[in-house]
């Protein structure tokens, strides 16, 4: 059964934004995804807006989680909202991530103007945007072109994470966890 959710336009659309539009990378780093169980680590953000953003945000409805750390994951991360349609309910909540360490030279504003360009401006408030790699930092992520995926609860613990693509077979464990 496909069909298109405002969701998954809004995924579509954000294809690592800023990532591919400004061709930023992200401070390398260790990968360690929050364990099964474990509360989503605390970090803050802010969206094309300039609304600032909590992670605490995301509890109050199960959520998909995609997080994209490298300036070449936006087909990927496309992927996972793409397949989202096919294996997830429209209850689930979809949120996308894009997290990286944004040069001295590149502000803040540009890299949210260029993001503005290409996400509609009814999914503006949904696209967080972290200059500073302070999301990968709480999340234990390093730089990868691979997404890092979340399966949260409603009470925003972590339920499943993979380091994936959607279509590898490590992907239905996500699919399974937010389909309870």
């Amino acid at each position: 059964m496909a069909r298109q959710s405002k969701d998954s336009r809004w995924g579509r659309s954000t294809l690592g934004v800023a990532a591919l539009a400004l061709g930023l990378l992200m401070a390398p780093g260790a990968f360690a995804l929050p364990s099964q169980g474990q509360p989503l680590p605390e970090f803050s953000a802010r969206d094309l807006t300039s609304g600032p953003h909590a992670s605490k945000e995301l509890k109050g409805h199960p959520t998909l989680l995609v997080v994209i750390t490298d300036k070449d994951a936006g087909d990927k991360m496309r992927g996972w909202f793409e397949a989202a349609d096919q294996h997830m309910e429209d209850s689930v909540h979809r949120q996308s991530l894009i997290t990286l360490k944004l040069p001295f030279f590149v502000s803040e504003g540009a890299a949210r103007g260029k993001a503005k360009g290409q996400v509609p401006q009814g999914y503006w408030k949904d696209t967080w945007l972290d200059k500073n790699g302070g999301m990968a930092k709480a999340l234990g992520i390093a730089t990868s072109d691979t997404p890092y995926v979340l399966a949260l609860d409603a009470q925003g613990r972590v339920v499943a994470s993979v380091h994936a693509t959607a279509d590898s077979p490590e992907a239905r464990t996500i699919w399974s966890a937010l389909s309870r």
